[in-house]
């Protein structure tokens, strides 16, 4: 789920570069090569080898597996606050992978009470916005899964299933707002757009489909109490994934990345550079799983063809982004959410566009306030903490936080964490001139498949869904 920087060496589809003895080289044969260990990545590497019995290596950029999970431990008294990833949801057989490295989970929440403050963060105005009533909000969504359900198998846990350009339902394809409109669901907005659904940026003017992959049947459920969520009771989100990496043990490559690649109809090789050491590692496999983000800068490497190219150069993004800061000027009984002053009283198809912050909120841990940062397609890691101080500096001259007086102070920031490319979308000329049929023809091409949000759902129990469809096909032969 996370994005892979990967820089080129030599000329795509050539041949492995020959490793002389200044660049001393490890070769490696497995069966399965995995680039990415989030959700995605990380499962299927288990999945692959503990339980089909193939041998694979995982190729990580960074120096855990996990990804977004994004999990802060206090260094005074070791509490966990997960500012990334903060619950799981509870599809499929979720809960027993946990199970099986002896982690328990609970539903109960631990998140304080707070007040929101709605505010233009651009201004620094209050934003005087109602919301409809907790009950409204719930009975809106029931609604809105009501009218969703028969298009689930269409785009959930992947676009197997998605229809012919000619059999594409008209609702799937207008702006979001224009749907919940069209329903009569604008009640249940606030709380589609504040959970899952700001991802996507302005939600209003996002097509249908690309919302339904943000917010879409199982937040529906949910939140109306027909799908429970679950988080570790202890050591936050990155247990999981401390124990997959003590699992796997030597067959992951951290901070590594893929410089050079050949693909054929039978076999890869890659060349992975881990990027500390300097170190080449050769590998040769019978299959390739791709579990990062397509970009441009992720594929780079990947010897594409003029098809698989064209292809993924047709998806577009947001980066997200996500912090810790620690100023004792915020109120910790607020949630400042960023609205613009248009969206006061009720109007609740009215949101910020990208890049904006969307919100600083008490996390419950002594000066903690957690930062969500929703940017567009370029926007940098630089940007998005400029934009956030930008944010802050707006909050404090014009008197929205505990201090009344004009002063200069800077974010302290206890975290920060880059999501990268995230909810992957086209064009909606692009979708009825059959993208996801074009998509899908790259599974099992070259001997190479995809898996992540780009062709599933970014939500990290979808993503297994996804793997566990995806596993047989990549096993055929094998």
């Amino acid at each position: 789920m996370f994005s892979l920087a990967c820089i080129s060496v030599g000329l795509l589809g050539a041949s492995l570069p020959v490793v002389t003895a200044n660049s001393p080289s490890d070769i490696l044969h497995r069966d399965v090569v995995v680039i990415g260990g989030g959700a995605s990545g990380a499962y299927a590497a288990v999945r692959l080898r503990d339980d089909f019995n193939k041998s694979i290596a995982l190729i990580e950029k960074q120096d855990i597996l996990g990804g977004m999970v994004d999990t802060y431990v206090d260094n005074k008294t070791g509490a966990t606050y997960d500012f990334g990833v903060q619950s799981f949801l509870n599809v499929s057989k979720a809960k027993e992978f946990f199970d099986r490295f002896n982690i328990s989970v609970s539903s109960n929440s631990s998140s304080p009470t707070l007040i929101t403050e709605y505010i233009d963060f651009n201004t620094g105005a209050e934003v005087a916005f109602q919301p409809p009533s907790l009950t409204a909000q719930i009975t809106a969504i029931a609604k809105f899964l009501d009218v969703i359900e028969p298009w689930e198998s269409m785009l959930q846990p992947g676009y197997w299933n998605f229809p012919a350009p000619e059999n594409i339902p008209d609702d799937l394809l207008i702006p979001f707002g224009e749907f919940l409109t069209k329903y009569g669901l604008e009640d249940g907005t606030p709380l589609m757009y504040s959970t899952t659904g700001l991802g996507v940026g302005n939600m209003s003017e996002v097509a249908t489909m690309f919302v339904l992959q943000s917010f879409g049947w199982d937040m529906a459920r949910a939140m109306t109490g027909q799908m429970g969520l679950f988080t570790p009771t202890s050591g936050g989100n990155q247990a999981l994934y401390n124990a997959i990496a003590k699992d796997l043990g030597e067959d992951v490559l951290y901070s590594s990345t893929v410089t050079n690649s050949h693909r054929t109809n039978s076999s890869v090789q890659l060349t992975v550079r881990n990027h500390k050491t300097g170190k080449l590692t050769q590998i040769v496999a019978r299959r390739l799983l791709v579990a990062i983000e397509p970009t441009d800068d992720n594929v780079t490497p990947l010897d594409l063809s003029p098809f698989e190219r064209d292809t993924l150069a047709k998806l577009t993004y947001s980066n997200e982004f996500t912090g810790l800061v620690d100023n004792s000027i915020f109120n910790t009984s607020y949630y400042y959410f960023n609205l613009p002053s248009s969206a006061a009283p009720n109007h609740t198809l009215v949101f910020q566009d990208e890049p904006m912050v969307a919100s600083f909120q008490y996390t419950g841990l002594e000066h903690l306030f957690r930062v969500m940062i929703i940017g567009n397609k370029t926007t940098t890691s630089s940007e998005a903490k400029f934009l956030a101080q930008t944010s802050f500096d707006t909050l404090l001259n014009t008197g929205r936080l505990s201090g009344t007086e004009l002063q200069t102070q800077k974010l302290n920031w206890a975290a920060f964490s880059t999501h990268g490319p995230m909810h992957a979308r086209v064009s909606v000329d692009e979708v009825k001139n059959g993208f996801f049929q074009d998509l899908y023809k790259l599974q099992g091409a070259r001997s190479t498949w995809w898996t992540g949000g780009a062709f599933s759902v970014n939500f990290q129990t979808k993503l297994w869904e996804f793997d566990e469809g995806l596993i047989p096909k990549i096993l055929e032969g094998l």
